[in-house]
């Protein structure tokens, strides 16, 4: 059966969706990867914006919205269910260790400042340390273990098919809709999809959400201490403390950036254990009752992204990072309209995603081989000068691949530059009308990568995703994908190229050509244009074209070497058998190696070390520039032959002699 609403993403976002849209009448299904890795399974549930010193405006707003709804919303799902979620709207202290630059709260809400006497008599055992602190009474906590278990019975109780142990791989798109998703169980479909899969959104979708680690600790109260010594929340400095009224007391949470690295380390939960007792020292002989991690889905502005995407059938709800549990109902009711009313929220235009592609940089666009000039490069005032073929009677139809003519026949990538600044530059004088880029390093802000899908004008610059940093066949399939939706989200909706790289080797960098084969032959039929490169392997090459790629991209020596032309009989032997635009990728050093290549009857060039790693990075654009420009027209006007012997230039008849 074929769900309204296929929700990606069984963590406290997902089931909170998936409760809302079937309350209000749609068909749900919910895929889990794995139920108990989300998240909300390691937080505090801490209901805490005013506690949180939250700065941004809209995202105050819409926590404090969150928070008003918690009462109702958590006495439905318990009505639903029977069971208790453990909301204690207990009210949270924030102590202080030095009354010094102490100031108002930025919170509108009530909140009051107590001294340190008064601070001591509401919560006896406090650190000698603390002079006083914050109450503030509307804020709380939830026990989001067991919250997450009322709203997985509470959806299931209602209807919600739940898929356990799904994972999706891709999600399919034709002409700005979703048709499916890709899973490891097989291509499942439905009218709406609602992207929640938290930490691991940026696997499935080229979003800016990164894992934030954090570890956590539960102590237990001895039980010689018949009442709780401790009822209210304690939000102190790199530290809270949460108590239970099972009289347990949960200390968090470290925020760490190590990617997806498991497990908890002795400085992590010694951190907590120091900042814990300093605070409330009593804690100090508290038996530890349990550790564990989870992954926050942090953004780089550390907000959430809610709401639509670039194809109409598909909404997002991720990046919630600390604010998940609090967030929960809030994003049900403004994900819920969105997508079964089609009412959109004014403020959740603070939260869509386009907020990350602001584009400062505008690179000059190029209807011809269109050169800029060099003789200003370092303040970016150019002229610009035009080299057509047709000018001298000779036909070029330009460069053609999957169906789409460019006339620039340069290809140039995006590493190795000094700054941003630097490439841009570099981009705009070799006028290039594709730009290559790396996949995993835009997803990982690897150093000179961070903000590279902004720094571009993707409007007039045609994207070439690259698979670089794959090792296997599988790999490079997946980045493939995400390298798709990168440019779906850039405004490339039809943009289906995707340069190919398998390489293993780490050392000499020489691409799989077994990998590479089996690689092309997926990502072909799932309807890529495949842009190999390999080894000037004739028959690689061949077998490449026959598979369905869209060009074959042989090196002209190993990358980033600048050695030149080092396999010229291998790539004539291409050139003169292929049906498919023939690229000359790596190795090119210099300008006079470039238009070589050309004037051999290579359709194009790729090139991107000898430019970024030259003294003045622009200027050697441009010369890669005009070398393509000379040696395509090199080719077309056709060279003179070679001889063994000598040929005068001037005829010898009707000189003069004796």
């Amino acid at each position: 059966m074929t769900s309204d609403v296929l929700i990606i993403g069984g963590g406290i976002t997902g089931l909170a969706c998936a409760v809302e849209l079937k309350l209000r009448g749609a068909n749900v299904t919910v895929l889990c990867r794995d139920f108990t890795a989300a998240a909300s399974h390691a937080a505090a549930g801490m209901l805490a914006p005013d506690a949180e010193n939250i700065t941004d405006a809209a995202m105050l707003s819409l926590c404090q919205r969150s928070l008003t709804l918690y009462p109702e919303w958590i006495s439905k799902l318990e009505e639903i269910t029977g069971l208790n979620a453990g909301y204690w709207p207990s009210g949270i202290l924030a102590p202080v260790y030095q009354k010094a630059g102490v100031n108002l709260p930025i919170s509108q809400s009530p909140s009051l400042w107590l001294d340190q006497a008064t601070i001591n008599q509401y919560q006896p055992g406090l650190s000698t340390d603390v002079v006083g602190g914050w109450w503030y009474p509307d804020n709380g906590q939830v026990d989001n273990r067991y919250l997450v278990k009322v709203l997985r019975n509470a959806a299931e109780s209602l209807g919600v098919i739940f898929k356990d142990g799904v994972a999706v791989e891709a999600i399919a798109q034709q002409q700005g809709q979703v048709i499916g998703v890709q899973t490891n169980t097989g291509f499942l479909k439905a009218d709406h999809y609602l992207l929640a899969a938290g930490a691991w959104s940026n696997q499935i979708l080229p979003l800016p959400v990164r894992p934030c680690k954090g570890q956590m600790l539960r102590l237990r109260v001895p039980e010689f201490l018949t009442e709780l010594p401790l009822t209210r929340v304690l939000f102190g400095e790199n530290i809270y403390i949460v108590p239970r009224r099972d009289r347990s007391i949960i200390l968090g949470a470290t925020v760490e950036d190590v990617g997806f690295t498991p497990d908890n380390t002795p400085a992590g939960i010694h951190s907590l254990l120091a900042a814990a007792t300093r605070l409330y020292p009593p804690l100090a002989d508290y038996p530890i009752q349990e550790m564990w991690w989870g992954f926050r889905p942090a953004t780089p502005d550390e907000l959430p992204i809610l709401g639509e995407s670039h194809c109409s059938n598909l909404t997002i709800a991720t990046g919630h990072y600390r604010n998940g549990v609090l967030l929960a109902p809030v994003t049900a009711n403004l994900i819920a309209d969105m997508i079964l009313s089609q009412k959109t929220d004014p403020l959740l235009t603070n939260f869509h995603y386009s907020r990350f592609q602001n584009i400062p940089f505008k690179t000059q666009s190029s209807t011809t081989s269109m050169l800029t000039h060099p003789a200003n490069f370092t303040n970016g005032h150019s002229k610009t000068l035009s080299l057509q073929p047709t000018e001298f009677n000779l036909q070029d139809p330009g460069l053609v691949i999957a169906g789409k003519t460019f006339q620039s026949r340069l290809m140039t990538g995006t590493g190795k530059y000094r700054s941003i600044e630097e490439m841009q530059k570099s981009v705009a004088a070799s006028g290039c009308q594709i730009v290559t880029v790396a996949v995993r390093r835009v997803q990982n802000n690897a150093p000179g990568h961070e903000g590279l899908a902004e720094a571009l004008d993707w409007g007039k610059i045609w994207m070439l995703p690259n698979t670089a940093g794959c090792q296997t066949a599988e790999e490079a399939i997946r980045v493939a994908r995400l390298g798709r939706e990168m440019a779906k989200l850039l405004g490339q909706e039809d943009n289906n190229f995707v340069k190919l790289e398998v390489i293993p080797d780490a050392k000499y960098l020489l691409p799989d050509p077994i990998g590479t084969l089996q690689a092309a032959e997926q990502l072909v039929k799932e309807g890529f244009a495949v842009l190999p490169y390999i080894n000037a392997d004739p028959m690689l090459a061949k077998r490449l074209e026959e598979v369905g790629c869209a060009t074959v991209m042989p090196l002209a020596a190993p990358i980033g070497s600048g050695q030149g032309l080092q396999t010229t009989a291998n790539i004539q032997i291409i050139i003169e058998n292929a049906q498919v635009p023939v690229v000359v990728d790596a190795g090119i050093g210099a300008p006079s190696e470039a238009a070589q290549a050309m004037e051999l009857g290579a359709d194009a060039l790729l090139i991107n070390s000898a430019i970024a790693l030259a003294e003045n990075a622009p200027a050697m654009a441009y010369a890669m520039g005009l070398a393509a420009v000379a040696g395509r027209m090199a080719y077309l006007a056709g060279r003179m032959p070679m001889k063994s012997y000598a040929s005068a230039s001037s005829p010898l008849t009707g000189t003069i002699t004796g």
